[in-house]
C-alpha cells in the first residue's frame, strides 16, 4: 500500500491531475487530499475594483464575496469528486480542506505521514500564488525527499 498527498492551491486543470492519479494508483492505496482555501479575493482582483468610488462600496463588496464562494464551492465540489473516484477505483481517501494560514500544519502531516509522493497544482495566477504563500511552500516541499509531481493548473511543470 502507497500513500500520496495531493495538495491544492488551483482547482484548475483537474482532470488532467485526475488521469494521472487514475493511472498511479492501486486498489488499497491511500491518498490524502489537502484543499488550500483563501479567504478573500487574490490581489489583481482587488487592483481591479480599487476604485470603489466608480463602483460603489456594496458592488465591489459583493464580488469578493462571490469570487470567495465560487473559489470555495470549486474545492467542495472537486473533493466530492475525488470522493467518487476513490470509490469507482478502490483507493482509500483522505480529504479535507484547510485554511491557507495553516501551512505549518500541513508540514508536520506531511512529515508523520511517510508519504510515497507528494502531488501538487500550483495555480499560474501570480497573484493567488502570494496569497497562498506558494513561495514558501515550494521552499520547504523542495527539502523533502519524497517524489513529487508539480502542476500548475493542471499542466506538468516539474518533477522531482
Amino acid at each position: 500500500m502507497k500513500k500520496y498527498m495531493l495538495i491544492l492551491f488551483s482547482y484548475c486543470g483537474l482532470k488532467k491531475i485526475n488521469r494521472n492519479l487514475i493511472k498511479k494508483l492501486n486498489q488499497n492505496d491511500q491518498l490524502f487530499v489537502r484543499a488550500v482555501m483563501l479567504e478573500k479575493v487574490p490581489k489583481l482582483s482587488e487592483h481591479l475594483i480599487s476604485e470603489v468610488g466608480v463602483l460603489g462600496k456594496k458592488v465591489v463588496d459583493d464580488l469578493e464575496e462571490s469570487v470567495v464562494e465560487n473559489y470555495h464551492d470549486n474545492a467542495q465540489n472537486y473533493l466530492n469528486e475525488i470522493k467518487e473516484i476513490a470509490s469507482e477505483n478502490g483507493f482509500k481517501l483522505d480529504e479535507k480542506a484547510i485554511d491557507h494560514h495553516n501551512l505549518e500544519n500541513l508540514k508536520e502531516e506531511i512529515k508523520n505521514l511517510e508519504l510515497d509522493q507528494i502531488i501538487i497544482n500550483f495555480s499560474q495566477n501570480e497573484f493567488a500564488s502570494d496569497q497562498a504563500e506558494e513561495e514558501n511552500v515550494k521552499s520547504w516541499l523542495h527539502k523533502l525527499e519524497q517524489s513529487q509531481d508539480i502542476f500548475y493548473d493542471g499542466k506538468v511543470k516539474n518533477n522531482k
